[in-house]
């Protein structure tokens, strides 16, 4: 299961000292969307030349120059986090839409504080050798594109354990280069934290995303690219929220029920139990041999309207569907220009029109649908008509997307296209 950290609580507690300042001169074009300003050292007003300057998850991004400048062009419109990094510096981010920014900006990047002190993190001897495989399947994910995602800095991240070690902490020191030869692009991820706690088993990560494309002068291999694009594209979450914002669900393949998710409650019955006759006299008396019966379980299988649905046998939890297909209404509201995503329980979300791969399949089983769960953190989530979602951090991933991770992931603004 991937759990992502409350966002109220990640902006709170994320320990970054950031000046933003805003300069008097309005930036120039109309129509083409821009943003440009300039990086410097907070300790010596000095400028940062080479800081990474992006827009997350897509492929707009460059450089600083030799005076600490950087001049974004045709930024995508909508929400965005702009990200600028530099090696040895707290990572800045900033969520804004860029047609409504109408000044340059100027940033001042403080040295980060744990660097400076020297201060080191409970570090794991030979975390590499120990946990790296966690942090493989937890950040690059575990579908077949995933596999053929390769790490090309692996040296960059450094192992640590919480002090009741309930948790390993995975960071980096410079932005890891992941190439994904199966989609043609060269992620390059921010990471500012990955964390796994051994006793829940699920992992939580959250950084900045920047994609560039892969160079080819071969037309079969664009073509594949394109392909797998498409199918990593089509089924995928950002997909669905576009569907479901546009009221096309059924169109697209999608059929979404609400999950009834409740804790297991035991109590003890007689193996056997006593029998009465019709005078109420003890016929047979009931056996000393206990079994463990679910109260839970007992209590929702008698809602006729109500699914049973397989669950591990070691979870501490009982789940059913709700028979009746929801519909979109039903959970998604319109505000301006930005839908609200609020639900009760869980959701249960199947995508028709793709198989699931064979070892995500249960028992076996082949030709089943892609499936997936979602729980919402903090209702409600906003969404914007492209599928992107304002707050990744609102919604917890499991089944079919919570085994996707970087190996299945796009540009926010990718558009299927014919091969």
């Amino acid at each position: 299961m991937m759990k992502y950290l409350s966002y109220k609580t990640y902006m709170f507690t994320k320990a970054i000292t950031i000046v933003l300042l805003l300069l008097c001169f309005a930036l120039p074009g109309v129509c083409q969307l821009n943003i440009e300003g300039r990086v410097i050292d907070g300790a010596d007003n000095k400028p940062l030349i080479f800081a990474n300057v992006f827009i997350s998850n897509t492929t707009k991004g460059q450089q600083t120059d030799e005076k600490g400048r950087f001049k974004l062009t045709n930024v995508p419109s909508g929400t965005i986090d702009l990200v600028i990094s530099y090696v040895g510096y707290q990572t800045f981010s900033l969520q804004l839409k860029a047609d409504t920014l109408k000044k340059s900006l100027l940033v001042i990047l403080n040295a980060d504080a744990i660097e400076l002190q020297g201060v080191t993190v409970k570090r794991v001897r030979d975390g590499f050798k120990k946990y790296f495989y966690v942090f493989e399947e937890g950040f690059m994910g575990k579908t077949n594109f995933s596999k053929e995602c390769k790490l090309k800095n692996p040296g960059a991240l450094t192992f640590s354990k919480s002090n009741d070690d309930s948790e390993l902490i995975i960071r980096a020191e410079e932005p890891l280069e992941i190439e994904n030869k199966v989609l043609g692009y060269v992620v390059k991820y921010q990471l500012e934290e990955f964390r796994y706690n051994f006793k829940e088993h699920y992992t939580s990560y959250w950084g900045y995303p920047f994609f560039e494309e892969m160079k080819t002068r071969s037309d079969r291999r664009k073509k594949q690219w394109i392909e797998n694009r498409n199918k990593a594209y089509y089924g995928s979450s950002q997909h669905f929220l576009k569907a479901l914002t546009e009221e096309k669900l059924n169109e697209e393949g999608y059929v979404m029920h609400t999950l009834i998710r409740q804790e297991k409650k035991f109590f003890s019955v007689p193996l056997v139990a006593e029998k009465r006759d019709s005078t109420g006299n003890i016929i047979n008396e009931a056996s000393k041999e206990k079994m463990m019966v679910d109260s839970t379980d007992l209590k929702l299988r008698i809602n006729q309207s109500l699914k049973k649905i397989a669950t591990n046998g070691f979870s501490r939890h009982v789940q059913y569907l709700v028979r009746t297909p929801l519909k979109e209404s039903e959970i998604v509201s319109q505000h301006k220009d930005l839908f609200a995503i609020e639900f009760r329980n869980h959701l249960y979300v199947v995508y028709n029109k793709e198989f699931e791969e064979p070892q995500f399949a249960n028992g076996g089983l082949t030709n089943i649908p892609q499936t997936s769960i979602i729980s919402l953190l903090e209702p409600p989530a906003l969404v914007e008509k492209n599928g992107h979602l304002i707050n990744p951090l609102a919604f917890i991933f499991e089944g079919r997307w919570g085994n996707e991770k970087i190996g299945e992931l796009l540009p926010l603004d990718y558009q299927p296209e014919l091969p």
